[in-house]
């Protein structure tokens, strides 16, 4: 594993909005790895190796690995140690439908209560979004789009009035950012074909004219192509692999 993947912030005052504690430090930094996928799917978690990484004690990094077993990001099988959580085509489909039916609900409320403060906020996070570039590779320019694209859908649905509902979006947003990252990471950029900024703006357009029908058929679209993107990567990694290993079968044949 390497060193450069993360470092601890600064423990500063609460007022910051940084972490307070180290274990606090560390969950933010392993949750960031795993989502942009410098800790890629399936990667064994070593007590050892993270300790070394992230320079912190067994204690906090327990403690921040138990919270993203919580969260589905990091899975642990009995005594055999943390992973982080797997990406299947199934696992796609699941958080893509489930996604829709919190996000649906959420947008819907909002809708109904949203007032000239939502408005404001959404139309803020739209207008710093459609001013960034979609990334199509991992970077500082990825994490500063990831930040705006989070804050754009999060806006959507921020006048639910429902805690769970927005804690709930939350949680599947970063799995969905992790297929998303997925995604660039084992698609040829040439391939990487996707008018995101349309789509983003079909959402905004009719979220912001309070039309229900076409927010959430936006909404879905966004998110079934997303998901429809992963399982083609996905799908294209298992070929090139099923390749590879019969080649070698029919190299080790031949000799």
């Amino acid at each position: 594993m390497k060193r450069s993947i993360a470092r601890v912030p600064e423990l500063e005052d609460a007022r910051s909005g940084v972490p307070r504690t180290v274990a606090e430090a560390i969950y933010h930094r392993l949750r960031e790895d795993i989502v942009w996928n410098r800790l890629p799917p399936n990667a064994a978690l070593r007590s050892d190796e993270l300790r070394a990484t992230y320079g912190v004690g067994v204690s906090p990094l327990r403690e921040a690995l138990s919270r993203l077993v919580a969260e589905h990001l990091v899975t642990t099988v009995g005594q055999k140690g943390f992973r982080v959580a797997p990406v299947t085509t199934e696992s796609v489909v699941d958080i893509m439908q489930t996604r829709l039916v919190i996000e649906r609900e959420a947008l819907m409320r909002s809708l109904r209560k949203g007032d000239i403060g939502w408005e404001t906020e959404v139309v803020a996070s739209y207008h710093v979004l459609s001013r960034v570039a979609t990334p199509r590779g991992p970077g500082d320019d990825a994490e500063s789009w990831g930040r705006h694209h989070r804050r754009f859908h999060m806006s959507l649905l921020s006048a639910c009035g429902s805690h769970w509902l927005l804690g709930i979006a939350e949680l599947l947003f970063d799995q969905a950012e992790r297929h998303r990252a997925i995604r660039v990471r084992l698609v040829p950029r040439p391939n990487l074909n996707r008018d995101i900024a349309t789509e983003h703006r079909k959402i905004f357009e009719a979220a912001l004219a309070r039309d229900a029908k076409a927010a959430l058929s936006a909404l879905d679209r966004h998110y079934r192509k997303t998901a429809d993107h992963v399982i083609a990567a996905l799908g294209h990694v298992s070929s090139a692999s099923a390749r590879t290993s019969l080649a070698g079968g029919r190299r080790a044949v031949r000799s």
